[in-house]
């Protein structure tokens, strides 16, 4: 049979240099001598490829891992496969690959990244009894299976083991696919089942159950995302010490198809067991702590883990060289599936791990891992041992952490003002800190150091929380400080530990010299251009080994992060830790918030930086209904906290951070892929702690879970009433325009209220006057509190709620209580505020009307109903330099000038991997300014001052504060609304007039007015003859965002792009 591809434009890039027939062209000829040359050569194997598309644009993907390692080359990148080496007529595609013979096999995967255009993970076995020694393979589109006998289509009666495709929900029923009409259970304990495809049978298996078909349907309730293509089998057969056998083995579904007279193998699929894991043991196992717990009373200490499909499980105890001393075995706990090592003499400051051993679906067979331990609380450099600590140990105690308490009530976290800031960020650069305090968590201990002074002046003025970005342990910065370097470092050092600057025909130039990075980079600032963009060039290749990163990569969920000590290597990062929520607490005088990221983690599988998938694979991890394939929706390995055992997980570590590191608030990353009754079932547990705990986080519906696909989200509509804060993309949206995910022209077109939409339009101007109405609509509403049930005239003249205006076809208001919503206009994700708004704003805009943009920005949350959040430095204008999501790009980009002479704009292209087509845009940008967005320091002190004076007023008055919505919906009123509205002008008045009790002393009513214009205007919808610009916009005269608002008999005059509170006393 001819083959079903035609090469009409062969790629020349061979995957290795072998002895094959070449065209005049330098690639494989269409046809070669078969099979000879894998057949011939031990070094070579070859892997043909057949499929029914006509385009030969395959790439093979090549990996070696720890039960395959036979491919002689680097890991391929998936964006970057290895080419075909040529084409056969009969057998299609071939890859030739340079190979060890004495290894057993090597991974692969034919694609063309789409996932409808590739096979599964595949193995080239190179074992005699499988292939008589060829090391040929020969694989078909959509039979995901290797075969080793040549063939150019796959044999009709092959039946494969196939993704995951059953779930075994309690012991007596497990789900199906809907088109199954016999079956049975098989497993084997030492993970050696094989199909015989001959004699149509499964060999290897130790336990078969039967199943027949199940009327029952109750299960539908507890997994809805199940019920369309999923029926019930009942187990026919089977104790439950059969089933708990079963599922520390190796387990797969076995379906039959009738045939004549016969019974046949239609189909083989893994079986998913987290939900039987939970029906079995998760009542019991909840009851228990997990971890090391030192025993006070006999200096011992206890362990537990959770491994209930273990094998075996042994506790390694290391000495303070981490050399491994004798192992002491574990006892299963059978009820719990739990295993204990009962009163060692391991204590305090001992090191260890577990070596488990268990059957893996990763790797199908029986594997002997070691983990550390999921519930640490101290870890030795890299996260390489788990280390017993008592955290009341006095030696852990810095000065003033038993006396420290929170300096701010949380009984009103509307009055919260949160302030985020990354501990890098803070201090990495700053000349005025300790040098080896830079980037650690002892910066914020440094009372006179810029930064914290900077701290200090907020705090006065307002701000309540510092939110800290995450500081738990990550897995992307290297802990060992001899093995990274950063640009405040000599570039020499830079280049040592990255040879591939010293290569660079640029950068190499310079490995030789006495510059530290900072310059290197400042002198490539200079000449960075669209078509040399050099700056993001050099900031991914010091990525590679430097301090930086955001940290959302969990490692270890109840351990400080080890590269912001001064010493990571076990108990001084704890230390520190609590040095810094002193010095925080007691010093600069903010509550403390942490980033907590339970909704992912960085490994998975048997990778180096797995840990919860080494000890109870595929349970703490959310599968694939179909494939079993772990879900990557947040970015990374998502887990399930659905799973009762990582609800438990969860909960315990926000004890800890809650109890033993006396944080006051919580932040959840993407917070709607958990279910809401375990934020719910965690919030009542972290407020036996602290009443007055608080919770927000990322309330964002996607992925495998959205629309509560699986289960009631956490998300920003289903926390009604919860009291638990969502960050509201409404307002974000509607002040910077646009969304965060527009590329190129996009950007620039898709203005907002905060700069110019419709009122001041750039040359795309693409907002008309009706959609900036509706900007503003949104806007009005987030002054409220975003509450679902806020009443207002909207645009098209309708009396409406908050929950019948349109946010990209969804409720706009959602909120019960205005400390649901989390308003902000800029944070970690995205572009700065300033880098947002020189993307949108005219290109005649000058700096002056550019600040005053981005102070009446912030003026929308400033003087709204809802709990305020700032992005560190966007009281200083703080610039990325266009950098759309800086996670990894290094202190260049991400730097924070507390000298406040610089706000780090233009200072080189953003990198490629996010910004390359936004590159254009800002190369027009910069022509068409001509530098005169240039920040100067006067720039950055009056935005400071306009900050400031914001901060302050807000404070002056619980009228801002009001919090409850029932209150908000009756004092807070809007004026310039409906179809008639002047566009771009908000203008709202909190009345505490009677009826209502008074709460304000000292004022009866406040007016808030904001121009987003370029132009002056008046306000005389409403009396106010009895009003004054507010008392601080007067100290500041003509420093003041409000300078030139004035009062003309019953008429209040503003100026453009101003804020301005009027009050009446």
């Amino acid at each position: 049979m001819p083959t079903f591809f035609s090469m009409s434009a062969p790629r020349c890039k061979l995957a290795i240099s072998i002895a094959l027939a070449f065209s005049s062209t330098g690639c494989a000829t269409q046809e070669d001598a078969g099979q000879d040359t894998a057949l011939s050569n031990p070094n070579i194997a070859r892997i043909y490829f057949n499929s029914a598309e006509t385009k030969p644009d395959y790439l093979l993907h090549v990996w070696n891992d720890q039960t395959c390692d036979g491919y002689m080359g680097d890991n391929t990148d998936w964006e970057a496969g290895l080419e075909p080496s040529g084409q056969h007529s009969d057998f299609g595609l071939y890859w030739d690959l340079q190979i060890d013979p004495s290894a057993d096999c090597v991974n692969f995967t034919p694609h063309r990244f789409n996932p409808d255009y590739q096979t599964s993970n595949l193995k080239l076995s190179f074992s005699d009894n499988v292939n008589k020694g060829a090391k040929v393979g020969y694989v078909f589109k959509d039979t995901n299976r290797v075969f080793y006998t040549p063939s150019t289509t796959p044999p009709e009666t092959v039946v494969a083991l196939k993704d995951a495709n059953a779930h075994w929900v309690s012991s007596s029923v497990i789900l199906v696919p809907k088109n199954t009409i016999e079956g049975e259970l098989v497993m084997s304990t030492s993970g050696g089942m094989s199909i015989n495809d001959r004699d149509n049978v499964i060999e290897g298996a130790t336990t078969r159950l039967s199943l027949s078909p199940s009327t029952n349907s109750a299960w539908q309730k507890d997994y809805p995302h199940l019920s369309d293509e999923f029926v019930a089998f009942e187990i026919n057969e089977g104790d439950s010490n059969t089933v708990a056998n079963m599922i520390r083995g190796q387990i797969w579904l076995v379906s039959y198809a009738k045939k004549e007279d016969s019974r046949v193998l239609s189909s083989v699929t893994r079986v998913q067991t987290a939900e039987l894991l939970d029906n079995l043991y998760a009542d019991e196992a909840t009851k228990f702590e997990y971890g090391a717990v030192i025993n006070h009373d006999s200096e011992t200490t206890t362990f537990r883990l959770w491994a209930p499909t273990a094998q075996q499980v042994t506790l390694i105890p290391f000495d303070e060289d981490l050399r491994a001393k004798t192992p002491i075995l574990m006892r299963r706990d059978n009820a719990s599936g739990s295993w204990l090592a009962e009163y060692t003499e391991l204590s305090h400051g001992d090191f260890y791990r577990y070596e488990v051993t268990l059957y893996h679906p990763e790797t199908g067979r029986i594997e002997n891992l070691q983990v550390t331990d999921p519930y640490s609380l101290s870890l030795s450099t890299n996260s390489q041992h788990s280390q017993v600590v008592d955290l009341d140990n006095p030696e852990l105690t810095p000065t003033g952490w038993g006396d420290v308490s929170s300096p701010v009530s949380q009984q009103n976290p509307a009055t919260f003002m949160i302030y985020e800031t990354h501990v890098r960020d803070f201090s990495a650069l700053d000349e005025s800190t300790t040098d080896h305090y830079r980037g650690k968590y002892l910066a914020f201990t440094e009372a006179d150091s810029l930064p914290v002074t900077h701290l200090k002046s907020l705090s006065r003025r307002g701000a309540t929380h510092l939110h800290l970005m995450p500081v738990f342990d990550f897995a992307t910065v290297n802990e060992e400080l001899t093995e990274r370097a950063d640009i405040n470092e000599s570039f020499r050092k830079l280049c040592q530990m990255n040879p591939s600057l010293i290569r660079h025909p640029k950068f190499g130039l310079y490995c030789d010299g006495e510059l530290s990075g900072e310059k290197v980079f400042e002198q490539f600032s200079r000449e960075d251009t669209l078509e040399a963009p050099v700056v993001q060039e050099l900031s991914r290749l010091i990525s590679q080994n430097d301090s930086y990163n955001w940290g959302y990569d969990p490692y270890h969920y109840s351990t400080p992060e080890g590269s912001y000590a001064t010493e990571a290597n076990g108990m001084q990062r704890i230390i520190e830790f609590r040095k810094m929520i002193v010095a925080i607490k007691s010093d600069i005088k903010m509550n403390v918030v942490m980033d907590v990221v339970y909704n992912h983690t960085n490994g998975s599988g048997i990778a180096d930086k797995s840990v919860l998938d080494k000890i109870v694979p595929n349970y703490y991890h959310r599968l694939e209904p179909v494939t079993g394939d772990i879900e990557d929706s947040t970015c990374c390995s998502n887990t399930a906290p659905e799973r009762q055992m990582m609800e438990k997980l969860i909960t315990d570590s926000i004890i800890v951070w809650a109890k033993d590191y006396k944080i006051d608030a919580f932040r959840w990353d993407l917070m709607g892929h958990h279910p809401k009754s375990q934020i719910l079932a965690t919030l009542d547990a972290a407020k036996k702690v602290n009443p007055e705990v608080y919770f927000y986080g990322e309330g964002w519906d996607f992925g495998e879970v959205k629309s509560d696909s699986q289960f009631k989200q956490a998300s920003q509509l289903n926390l009604y009433g919860t009291g638990i804060g969502t960050f509201s993309d409404r307002m974000r949206d509607a002040v910077r325009g646009g969304s965060p995910f527009d590329k190129s022209e996009q950007i620039r077109a898709s203005q907002g209220f905060g700069n110019g939409a419709f009122v001041y339009p750039n040359e795309l101007n693409q907002v008309d006057e009706a959609q900036a109405k509706h900007l503003a609509d949104i806007v009005r509403l987030g002054m409220a509190g975003n509450l679902r049930d806020f009443s207002f005239t909207d645009s098209q003249d309708r009396l409406i709620k908050g929950s019948e205006l349109s946010y990209n076809d969804e409720p706009a208001g959602y909120a019960k209580d205005a400390w649901e919503t989390i308003n902000y206009v800029e944070k970690h994700d995205n572009q700065t505020l300033w880098d947002n708004h020189q993307y949108k704003a005219p290109y005649n805009a000058d700096v002056a009307t550019r600040v005053r943009m981005h102070a009446t920005s912030l003026a929308t949350i400033m003087y709204g109903q809802n709990v305020v959040f700032h992005h560190m430095g966007s009281e200083l204008l703080r610039s990325k330099s266009m950098e759309r999501n800086s996670y990894d790009s290094g202190d260049w980009y991400n730097r924070v000038d507390f000298t406040k002479q610089s706000n780090n704009w233009n200072i080189g292209l953003p990198n490629a991997d996010e910004d390359e087509q936004n590159w254009p845009v800002i190369e027009e940008l910069y022509k068409n300014t001509e530098g005169s967005i240039e920040v100067s320091p006067r720039d950055v002190a009056t935005m400071e001052r306009y900050f400031k004076e914001m901060m302050e007023i807000r404070t002056s008055s619980p009228l801002f504060t009001l919090g409850d919505g029932r209150e908000i919906s009756q004092r807070v009123k809007f004026h310039n609304t409906g179809s008639t509205q002047i566009p771009g002008l908000i203008v709202m008045s909190i009345d505490d007039r009677a009826p209502f009790e008074d709460i304000d002393t000292q004022r009866k009513r406040i007016v808030v007015v904001i121009n987003a214009r370029n132009d002056i205007q008046t306000i005389n919808q409403l009396n106010m003859s009895q009003f004054k610009p507010h008392r601080f916009h007067s100290q500041l005269g003509p420093f003041s965002l409000a300078n030139g608002a004035e009062m003309v008999d019953d008429v209040a005059i503003v100026s453009p792009w101003s804020a301005v509170v009027f009050e009446e006393r």
